[in-house]
């Protein structure tokens, strides 16, 4: 048995947590502590046992004479019994204590200690009462001690995991980044991803300890502008391929020592500036077509429908010639309103309100030809967040697609329900239905099974939804006709009366 000073000071526990504090692993934490222990107390053996599945498992053993105990259930012994109460265990003498479970009849007296929350710190003598209340003290400080340790490795080992994961995010970023510290005033480049590398034709090491400004070079401003602390800014910037335009995103780090740190990413803008300027020249052409239609081919219409007029007050209105000029003329309409609307930019998400959905419904419903048809709705009074103009459009369109497609040569009662639930709204028919091979096809413009339709109405039924950020499904209605099915409709507060708005009687569609 090792025999230490008996004046053993503090400075003892001291030197073990400063030994300690080097430990890089939980493992070599328990080796070193139960080797030091002999520096601060006297005993034959010490071990540091887990609880794994139940059993004690010895982590780390030292004994100058005797070997451990096998591992036990965590419900049995001293050192259960130390698990459970949370509290230190003297035991003076094992063979007058009914729960001590020696290796041999040798040993006589232990000192249990909890460690953590699963673990104990045993310390074992052949001699009775061998461990006295400073021990118990001194081991108790023993066992804190190596709780901090234990602390210390696995908040350093939690927080290299996330470095190494950070810098292999930052590594495979898609845009070019670099990594900042500021010197005098200066952000100077610490580190930079392989996009970079790729992006402006810059080998990391050319780039390293060099003010950003110096190697990226914002076009039309000065040197100044790239250390702004604006978090997003547009910029062009010269790379290995020419000047491109990119999306500068700044995200600076606190640092407790006072450096200003950061990170830069730059997010090329190149595609999208060529889809946006691609889009400006379509909505150009969109806006000159719809100039056309609504100017150019109404106006004949109108004077058209002049003539029509003289020629219904000479023929009447049932001569034949008559109503196939009624018939023409009312096509040549309803094909320039479906136009206008298939060219219509998006409606702005931001001004939309509550509108009720039952009432956009009726009132669409009165803007349709429906003769020898019937509206139900059921279940629909509720208010959801909508541009007005836009949902009535799109139940004109629904409600004119089912009247149109259900009427035959004899036609039965057309029957039209408006139902909604609680993210969703349908509306259903008694028609012929939609068969599933043409569900997603019907949405296409120009898409018609009659030579009368213009093909866009759904089309633009599909958009107005799109355009809400709802979505659409086909399925069979219960009468055995289509049902069209609305998504991600959430109801919203009623307005004040004085803050809805009414759509206009008379639009474009």
């Amino acid at each position: 048995m090792s025999t230490p000073n008996r004046s053993v000071s503090v400075d003892a526990l001291g030197e073990i947590a400063v030994h300690l504090e080097e430990c890089e692993s939980i493992d070599a934490v328990y080796t070193h502590a139960i080797r030091l222990a002999e520096r601060i107390l006297t005993f034959d053996s010490a071990a540091i046992h887990i609880q794994q599945n139940g059993r004690f498992v010895p982590r780390s053993t030292h004994t100058t004479r005797l070997i451990p105990s096998e591992p036990v259930s965590t419900d049995q012994g001293v050192a259960g019994r130390t698990l459970e109460t949370g509290r230190t265990q003297v035991v003076r003498d094992c063979r007058e204590e009914p729960l001590a479970i020696p290796t041999c009849r040798t040993f006589r007296s232990v000192l249990s200690i909890p460690l953590e929350d699963d673990g104990v710190l045993q310390f074992f003598s052949t001699e009775t009462d061998a461990f006295s209340p400073l021990d118990r003290e001194r081991g108790e400080l023993l066992a804190a001690t190596i709780a901090n340790a234990c602390a210390r490795v696995r908040y350093e080992t939690a927080l290299n995991a996330e470095r190494d994961q950070f810098a292999a995010l930052f590594q495979n970023l898609s845009d070019a980044a670099l990594q900042y510290r500021t010197e005098d005033g200066t952000r100077v480049i610490n580190a930079v991803n392989s996009a970079f590398v790729r992006v402006f034709g810059y080998e990391a090491d050319a780039v390293l300890g060099k003010p950003i400004s110096t190697v990226l070079r914002i076009q039309g401003e000065t040197d100044h502008d790239e250390t702004s602390d604006r978090a997003d800014i547009e910029v062009v910037l010269e790379t290995a391929s020419g000047p491109r335009p990119f999306l500068r995103r700044s995200v600076p780090i606190p640092a407790s020592d006072g450096e200003r740190r950061g990170y830069r990413l730059y997010t090329d803008l190149t595609d999208l500036k060529v889809r946006e300027r691609d889009l400006e020249r379509q909505n150009e052409r969109l806006d000159q077509f719809a100039r056309i239609v609504s100017h150019d081919l109404r106006n004949p219409l109108t004077v058209a429908n002049g003539y029509l007029e003289l020629v219904r007050d000479e023929l009447g209105a049932d001569h034949e010639a008559v109503m196939h000029m009624q018939q023409s003329h009312e096509r040549m309409e309803a094909l320039i309103e479906d136009v206008l609307a298939g060219t219509r930019e998006s409606t702005d998400l931001s001004g939309l309100e509550p509108v009720n959905l039952e009432q956009v419904a009726r009132d669409a419903w009165e803007h349709v030809e429906t003769t020898g048809a019937t509206l139900r709705v059921d279940d629909a009074d509720v208010w959801i967040d909508a541009d007005p103009t836009r949902l009535l459009q799109l139940f004109e369109n629904l409600f004119r697609n089912a009247v149109e497609h259900g009427r035959t040569d004899d036609p039965p009662e057309i029957y039209v329900r408006v139902t909604a639930g609680g993210s969703w709204f349908c509306v259903d028919d008694n028609g012929p239905g939609v068969p599933e091979d043409e569900r997603e096809a019907v949405f296409e413009s120009g898409y018609s099974t009659d030579e009368e339709n213009t093909g866009l109405g759904l089309a633009i039924v599909e958009r107005i939804t799109t355009e809400h950020r709802w979505t659409v499904s086909i399925e069979d209605s219960e009468w055995g006709g289509a049902r069209f099915r609305f998504d991600g409709v959430y109801p919203t507060e009623r307005a004040d009366a004085d803050s809805i708005s009414t759509p206009p009687e008379d639009h474009d569609g």
